[in-house]
Formats: C-alpha cells, sequence, structure tokens
C-alpha cells in the first residue's frame, strides 16, 4: 500500500521512532471516544474512534502528538493522541511480508489494501444511490432499495449507551445497583469490518473498554472488499425476483456489469420472492422479505447471504440450513416416515 492518506492526495508518512519502534500502523488496546479533527478545530461531539483491537493507520506523528485514522472509521475521520495517551492506548503492528495484519479480535488476517476498500465501499454505496434515484427507476424498486441497502451496508446489533451515559459512568457520577448491567459489547450500528464479538456480559465487564462497545456480532463481519461482493450479489438477486420489470432490468444491466440473469428463490422453502408483492419496511409486522443466512455461525459474505421471506427467516431462527435438515430427517424417522436405514443414508448424505 502506498505511503499516502487514503482517498486524498499523497504526502509523506512519518514512521515513528520512538522507544525502537518502527511502523505505519498501530492497534487500539481499549475503545474510548475521541474528538476527530476538522477545519476549524476539534469536533462538536466525540465518536467511538478508537475501538478495542481494531488497527490504525498513522497518518503522522512529531514530538507531541500522532495523528491516527482507524479501519472502522471513515477514509476522513483523523484524531489526534498524545505521545503519552499513544504509548499507552496503542501497540505498533507491521504487516507481514504478504502485507497482512494479523489481529487478536479479528478471525483471519487483514491485507492493508482493505484499508483503501473503505472508500470503494463508500463511491460502490454513492453510485448505487444516484442510479435507483433516476426517472427510469419505479417507485417500487426505489423503495426496496432505499428500504434494503442500509441493512446490507451497516451492521445491526442492539441499544447500547450513550456518550452521555459512558462519561457519566467514567466520571464516577453515575452509580450501579449491586444487580444492575451497564453497557453493551455490542454496537447498535457500525460498519461490518469492527472485531466480531461474541463474549458474556461477565466477560464483557472484565475488559479495559468498560462500558464501552468492542464490536458486532460474528453473523454480521465482513472486511470492505468482502461486503462489496455481497453487496453486489444481493442486489442481483432483487432484480431476478418474479415479476421484477424486464425494462429496469436492462437498464440496470448496462449501468452494472454484474448484473446477470440468475435463478434465485428463498433458500427455505424454495420459491421465488416476487417483486409486486413488496410492500414492507424494516422489522415492520408485515415484512415481506429479510436478509437471511444460510448458517448464522458464518459471516455476512457472498456465499452465505440471500433475500428470503421474513416468515422462513423465522422457522429457520439461528440455526444452520444443515442443523434444521437434521432435525427434520430425526423427525421423519422417529414419526415412522423413514426406516433406520433410510434414516442412517439421510444424516450421512448431510454430513458430508
Amino acid at each position: 500500500m502506498s505511503g499516502g492518506r487514503i482517498g486524498k492526495p499523497a504526502q509523506q508518512i512519518i514512521t515513528f521512532t520512538m522507544a525502537n519502534q518502527t511502523g505505519l500502523y498501530c492497534v487500539a488496546n481499549q475503545t474510548v471516544p475521541k474528538y476527530y479533527n476538522t477545519k476549524k478545530g476539534l469536533s462538536k461531539n466525540p465518536e467511538w474512534l478508537c475501538i478495542e483491537g481494531v488497527p490504525c493507520i498513522i497518518i503522522s506523528n512529531d514530538e507531541t502528538k500522532y495523528t491516527l485514522n482507524s479501519f472502522t472509521s471513515s477514509v476522513y475521520r483523523e484524531f489526534d493522541v498524545n505521545v503519552d495517551e499513544f504509548n499507552t492506548l496503542f501497540t505498533p503492528i507491521e504487516p507481514d511480508a504478504n502485507n497482512l495484519l494479523h489481529l487478536e479480535k479479528y478471525p483471519y488476517p487483514i491485507n492493508c489494501n482493505e484499508f483503501e476498500y473503505r472508500t470503494k465501499v463508500n463511491d460502490f454505496e454513492t453510485i448505487l444511490k444516484k442510479v435507483f434515484r433516476e426517472k427510469v427507476i419505479s417507485e417500487t424498486t426505489r423503495k426496496i432499495f432505499e428500504d434494503k441497502i442500509f441493512q446490507i451496508i451497516q451492521a445491526q446489533g442492539s441499544q447500547y449507551i450513550t456518550m452521555k451515559d459512558y462519561f457519566s459512568f467514567i466520571n464516577g457520577e453515575k452509580k450501579l445497583s449491586k444487580h444492575e448491567r451497564f453497557g453493551h459489547e455490542i454496537f447498535n450500528r457500525n460498519c461490518r469490518w469492527c472485531p466480531p464479538i461474541d463474549i458474556t456480559y461477565d466477560e464483557f465487564v472484565e475488559t479495559k473498554s468498560y462500558p464501552a462497545p468492542l464490536g458486532i456480532r460474528p453473523k454480521d463481519f465482513c472486511l470492505p472488499s468482502e461486503l462489496m461482493e455481497t453487496i453486489k450479489e444481493l442486489i442481483n438477486q432483487i432484480l431476478n425476483f418474479d415479476n421484477f420489470p424486464s425494462d429496469e432490468f436492462n437498464y440496470l444491466k448496462e449501468k452494472f456489469p454484474f448484473v446477470q440473469k440468475i435463478n434465485t428463490f428463498c433458500k427455505y422453502c424454495g420459491e421465488c420472492l416476487d417483486y409486486q408483492e413488496y410492500n414492507s419496511e424494516y422489522k415492520s409486522s408485515t415484512n415481506f422479505m429479510e436478509i437471511c443466512h444460510r448458517d448464522p455461525n458464518v459471516n455476512f459474505i457472498k456465499t452465505n447471504m440471500y433475500w428470503g421471506h421474513c416468515d422462513c427467516n423465522r422457522k429457520q431462527g439461528g440455526y444452520s440450513e444443515k442443523s434444521v435438515m437434521l432435525d427434520g430427517v430425526k423427525l421423519m424417522f422417529l414419526n415412522g416416515v423413514i426406516n433406520d436405514d433410510e434414516y442412517k443414508l439421510l444424516i450421512s448424505k448431510i454430513n458430508l
């Protein structure tokens, strides 16, 4: 990766050399809110720019401070930490010979090029929004896109503490009762390349970051390059719903080379979703379609994600397709639908 600000005119990055440390990257040891730099000084409100386990690019440093850009932030969200803060909150890291960062909080190494892919994701989202607002796009198509695109781009989670509550706790103003729970390890909404977190509340309380959040649900996790491919796949599925307007399909196919004719259907019931039946909003009681995982234990990647019926998604619950199939075969055996030999044969096929 080139030594310049991502998405900005190239300039020299000054490597840090204090305490015999050298490198272009560091990793946060703790989640803390920080104010980002603006042309007029610091931002009005702090943001979660420093997240435990997340790598940062070192934009520059001098005798008094380091300027950083977090992997989970916009490429333009730069923030400063003084030297003492840096030595406390961050650990220098270097990529290996293959340009990979090996990070404790991530399930596999991250190529440094993923920092650049953040811009590609944002640019792609901007292009999509522009195209789907064009006059040739019908109101139904536009509504599907506007309702669903944010679900694809951002990880969803649970309500976590506000900045006000966080600072109240850190400053000792908020007192907790003996059994009161405070804070949550999962962000309500954040980018999909936050660290995937799967710990108990008691484990969360013991972290350095408590009560600040740590990341997102493992099933929501993917890297920017992976998200690009998943976006394309899910959009292409929508354009192949039954009764999707052929003129709009052809128009969008000219705009986006990834659009092609495919057989797409709800993987749980086998039926294709009907474009003309769409009239729902996110989390409404009449929701028609949802993003589904073939295996909720696998992350948000192209081969694991599809549009399915809301009812089918509820039936599958938090189980993988394999788990549901195994249960179904067992019920068939217990109820005399299949004999012992058929049961063993089917189980062996599912477990291949």
